[in-house]
């Protein structure tokens, strides 16, 4: 049997983690794992997320690779399908109009 994020403490669950703490306490899985919301039968979200993490091959601590990474390199990660990869994607266009 999996874990599943309704069984972490409220503390360490993304969304409530976010709202009691602020983005700056989450970690890139754990941002990722908000845009992402759902994971598989066997992952929560945090752990896909993580393997989207882990396409990264530029060192850098940031989510701004994700930019860079096409839809087939998203959908290479067990859980993530054309539509997270569309909403991953439309984020990171957004958040660069933003700085």
């Amino acid at each position: 049997m999996s874990l599943k994020i309704k069984d972490l403490p409220e503390a360490e669950r993304p969304y409530e983690k976010l709202e009691l703490y602020g983005e700056k306490s989450l970690t890139n899985a754990e941002l990722l794992a908000i845009i992402i919301k759902t994971g598989t039968k066997e992952e929560t979200s945090v752990q896909v997320a993580q393997h989207i993490l882990n396409l990264n091959k530029t060192n850098e601590d940031t989510l701004s690779f994700l930019g860079n990474l096409s839809l087939h390199e998203f959908m290479k990660v067990k859980g993530i399908r054309k539509g997270k990869s569309n909403s991953i994607k439309s984020y990171m266009r957004t958040s660069r109009e933003d700085d």
